[in-house]
């Protein structure tokens, strides 16, 4: 049974003299199996360590445990249990009696044991009795966090080793080791328990053999030793990860053995300089990955396989260094102590976290018993280079989490800690929460170092479905639609990990790890096709190498859209994270969908170590319209990677084309709009320079902001029949990548929000009008109406994503759009389609309270009881899904609209249809554009937000670096499928 590497009932007996009755000191490993039940009610037998519970739930009662325990013959007299993981606040029983009891659970607890029954050869009954999760006060910093409960293990258990420890008189219960590279010289500090010891004997070994032998005090309390170790000892690194044993002996006056203490010994120094991070002296660049270990022993098949070391060893950290990866991140919580060994022995520097999530109710004497066992475990352990004591907590608890690190950590080596030292930034573009963002241009622009550790969350299952976090669905529908396949989704994950990774590393942050390896089916699932238990891995672990690799070279590319025939000035970025100088050798090409080139070049690159440099490559793209993948290689990469170092882009060879009834109509565009003149020029429309004897009138931003002046025309034009296109109308807000101002970071654990909108109303003509509200986020990607779908006349959803040239690829601004002046049924069909009462709007008065997109109705327009329902409802959604409270603010105030009056005002409304012809945002409930129908024989408006403004003009230089727009095929596409739409009439075209 592979149960934490086939380890088994084992006595382990130290300080041995020439006959048994000599043993002084031993270790009693007491996994394996043991009987449990609730209430003392013993009933089946479970293995330790394990989860024997329901998961997904508190039970009711105390969870106990028990076993029969033979004690050695000796001459030892002190009993230490060593729990390493009992959940929640345990309570030690010996014969029946309770003999220790502590607060926690989520760390390694010691309990002395003082019974009589406690003498070398007896048999005693050892039971071990842990509290319910809901029985657990939120002041004990072991609590599971209420928002965390609904996606993580709530169930009380043995869920780390338990060992029983045997000394006479002293034992070590601490030691910590401080490595000063600079100087070459080791300080062990080592706590001793008890006062009879005479000496400590210090032996560092490597396989059994001595390297080191010194000689030390062994008074109560805190020792000290120092050495120089050079020559003699190596540093450890993720690339050279040299692992002693450490052993410390306490020794009596006749140099017999007290007490063993026993430790993995590896020699580092970590610190951050010039907001990078630095290890042993020396630049360390962290790329890696997250397991969140709690949250996946909520599953069954998590549970199978995560307490296998075996597996975890060969499908997680294996398969991390073959990728080329150096960090293993274990997220809200301290995961079973072996795979802190398999970290330190494999070199996976380890991100170290505590519990806490979205608050922290603990109390400071709960911190101050707890956190102190959290860094004492963290010291056995030099894999562990950053401390992250909280996730995403703020506000005045955080005084309290200071109020003891601060009394705490001077008492440990140098440690870099979050916030202290380093930013942890969570910022889940083109995911779950978050439109694809890029918002920055360098991690100079951030006042610390920045660790980049939460992105990419698409979560999906061994089959590629979407899991089972709430917003999930609504996020995928965000980015592909509708209708989806497996295929489709596991390669946005591959995208949304991979190039956003690329796109932290080109800009410099010290560390980078997308979310995530391993966690909960209800929150972040993992990254393995089919059985868990195979390892099948998906590919985004070979979309990632090129991120992880410490050799590679990454595309800064983000442009989708290129004419036949183009060539396009590509920057590579070459990456020497290693502390040797390289040549560098990288192939260019772009691939069809049958992997035949069209262009390939191979592109040399000299790099320094611990360096990057950028090349520009001249890249010409294919003749002939279609998909294609834009490829970079790393010829040739470390010998530790085993897998392609790739970067791929997805792109399209497109150009527009005008429809031949188009083509022959008369285009009314006004001079003051050159850059739509000059499109129109470019595609051979027929222009003219009277608005009365255009069949399709054509307006861009600069009438918009100038409408009075053309308002006769345009109403004009409707009222003979003609067609009406305005492009870029209402506010342009952009969103966090484009601040007020300069430098302004914006949130870095979540998503801009917008607390009070502003609103601004425009009058058009005929009593029509628009409303445009500011909204959190702008989109990237635009989708066809359910229905409606004539504006992607040649295109499809691919083509309407990321757009040239702005963060992002921007094509929808950060604004949402109401018409008014709608006749009855328009107005009916916009608000019905919000869940309102149509019937109950003819009636009389009827109200619409709207609160952060959710709605509620009532006949009166003051109706307290139903706003704080409402607000309730919010509030559950926060609780439930807590990143939600990231763009979701309960707080804000909530909108009134009068429907009935709306309703009968809407008799004397000039437009009779409303209909949507795109859609975009989570659910896909934003219209940025919609055709207003005036009945027969009148023509149509088509009002649109899109950010077509610089789109169009192919003359137009690019702005390079600002981030402005860029010509786009596709956006010209997209607008002479407007015009013909106005021209040609409602014409619904189904997918």
């Amino acid at each position: 049974m592979k149960r934490f590497g086939l380890f088994v009932f084992l006595l382990v007996i130290g300080c041995v003299g020439e006959l048994s009755a000599k043993v002084r000191c031993a270790d009693l490993d007491l996994n394996g199996n043991w009987e449990y039940g609730i209430d003392r009610d013993y009933r089946a037998t479970t293995w330790v360590p394990g989860v024997p519970m329901d998961a997904t739930r508190p039970h009711e009662g105390r969870l106990w445990y028990r076993r029969r325990v033979t004690l050695p013959e000796g001459t030892w007299n002190t009993v230490v249990l060593e729990l390493k993981g009992a959940r929640f606040r345990p309570e030690v029983y010996v014969n029946g009696d309770r003999v220790s009891s502590q607060e926690g659970g989520m760390i390694r607890s010691l309990h002395t044991l003082r019974h009589r029954a406690l003498k070398p050869s007896a048999t005693i009954t050892l039971e071990i009795s842990l509290a319910s999760l809901a029985d657990v006060p939120a002041s004990d910093a072991s609590f599971i966090p209420k928002v965390d409960q609904w996606r993580s293990n709530c169930s009380s258990s043995l869920w780390d080793d338990v060992v029983l420890h045997l000394y006479t008189d002293a034992c070590v219960n601490r030691v910590l080791a401080d490595c000063d590279p600079a100087a070459g010289t080791l300080a062990l500090r080592y706590r001793v328990a008890g006062s009879k010891a005479a000496t400590a004997r210090i032996t560092v070994s490597e396989k059994g053999r001595t390297l080191f032998s010194e000689t030390g005090p062994a008074a109560a309390g805190e020792n000290n030793v120092a050495f120089d170790y050079r020559g003699v000892l190596k540093e450890w690194s993720p690339e050279n990860p040299v692992c002693y044993d450490l052993q410390v002996d306490l020794l009596d006056r006749r140099g017999e053995v007290l007490s063993e203490w026993r430790q993995t010994l590896g020699l580092r120094r970590a610190a951050v300089v010039d907001k990078q991070f630095r290890l042993n002296g020396r630049p360390l660049k962290l790329r890696g990955s997250t397991v969140v270990w709690h949250r996946w022993m909520r599953d069954a098949e998590g549970r199978d396989v995560g307490y296998d070391t075996l597996w975890f060893r060969d499908n997680i950290v294996r398969r991390l260094k073959e990728h080329g990866a150096n960090l293993l991140r274990f997220h809200l919580g301290v995961p079973p102590e072996r795979l802190l060994d398999l970290c330190d022995h494999y070199g996976l520097a380890v991100q170290y976290e505590w519990s806490f999530f979205h608050g922290m109710p603990a109390s400071r004497e709960s911190l101050m018993e707890q956190y102190p066992k959290w860094f004492d475990l963290a010291a056995r352990h030099p894999s562990v280079l950053l401390y992250h004591p909280y996730n995403e907590t703020e506000g005045d608890q955080l005084q309290t989490v200071w109020s003891a690190l601060n009394e705490i950590v001077p008492a440990y080596p140098p440690l870099i800690l979050e916030d202290r030292d380093v930013m942890h930034i969570h910022k889940y573009w083109w995911s779950l929460f978050e439109n694809l963002g890029l918002y920055y241009d360098s991690s100079e622009q951030f006042p610390k170092a920045i660790m980049v550790d939460e992105f990419g969350g698409n979560y999906l299952d061994g089959n590629g479905d979407m899991g089972g976090y709430p917003s999930i669905r609504e996020s995928y529908m965000r980015f592909l639609g509708r209708n989806h396949t497996a295929r489709e989704r596991l390669h946005h994950l591959d995208r949304s990990c991979g190039k956003v990774g690329e796109y932290w590393r080109r800009i410099g942050a010290a560390g980078v790890a997308p979310f995530t390896i391993a966690s909960s089916s209800n929150d972040g699932n993992h990254w393995f096709m089919g059985p868990l238990r195979e390892g099948t891995p998906k590919s985004v672990w070979n979309a990632l190498t090129v991120l992880w690799s410490p050799r590679a070279v990454s595309m800064d590319v983000w442009d989708c859209n290129f004419r036949p025939g183009q060539q396009v000035d590509l920057p590579l970025h070459f990456f020497n994270d290693t502390d040797s100088a390289a040549t560098l050798f990288a192939r260019v090409e772009v691939v069809d969908a049958h992997e035949r080139h069209d262009f390939s070049r191979i592109v040399t690159c000299k790099v320094g170590p611990y360096s990057k440099e950028v090349v520009t490559c001249r890249v010409g793209m294919p003749d002939v319209c279609g998909d294609y993948r834009l490829r970079t290689t790393l010829l040739n990469p470390t010998d530790e990677v085993k897998y392609p170092v790739v970067s791929e882009w997805d792109i399209r060879v497109f150009e527009a084309a005008v429809p031949e009834k188009l083509a022959r109509a008369a285009v009314y565009i006004p001079e003051s709009e050159p850059e739509l003149r000059a499109m129109a020029d470019r595609q051979g429309l027929h222009l003219v320079e009277d608005a009365a004897a255009a069949d399709v009138l054509l307006l861009g931003r600069s009438c918009w902001e100038r409408f009075d002046a053309f308002r006769e025309r345009v109403e004009a034009a409707i009222a003979r029949g003609a067609g009406v296109v305005m492009l870029d109308v209402g506010e342009r807000y952009l969103g966090q990548g484009y601040p007020a101002e300069d430098g302004e970071l914006g949130p870095l654990q979540g998503v801009a929000r917008v607390t009070d909108p502003k609103i601004t109303r425009y009058d058009l003509f005929g009593g029509l009008s628009l409303t445009c509200t500011e909204a959190a986020e702008p989109e990237s990607h635009l989708h066809p109406d359910s229905v409606h779908t004539e504006l992607w006349s040649r295109l499809t959803d691919r083509h309407t994503a990321l757009w040239n040239g702005m963060r992002g690829g921007l094509i929808v601004p950060a604004a949402d759009f109401d018409v008014q002046g709608l006749s009855r049924e328009a107005f009916s069909v916009q608000w019905s389609r919000r869940g309102a009462d149509v019937s109950r709007m003819a009636q009389g008065d009827y109200f619409a309270y709207e609160l952060c997109g959710f709605f509620a109705y009532d006949s009166i327009p003051d109706n307290k009881e139903l706003m704080q329902e409402l607000r309730r409802k919010v509030e559950f959604l926060v609780e439930d899904a807590p990143a939600l409270a990231m763009s979701i603010n309960p707080k804000a105030p909530i909108r009134i609209t009068d429907l009935g009056s709306g309703y009968r005002n809407s008799e004397q409304g000039s437009a009779s249809e409303l209909v949507p012809l795109a859609s975009a945002g989570k659910n896909l409930t934003r219209t940025p554009v919609m055709r207003i129908g005036f009945g027969s024989g009148k023509g149509a408006l088509i009002l649109s937000g899109l950010l077509t403004e610089g789109r169009l003009d192919v003359s137009r230089p690019d702005e390079t670096g600002n981030h402005r727009p860029k010509y786009d095929e596709v956006a010209v596409q997209m607008v002479i499928n407007m015009m013909m739409n106005v021209l040609d009439g409602p014409k619904a075209r189904r997918p």
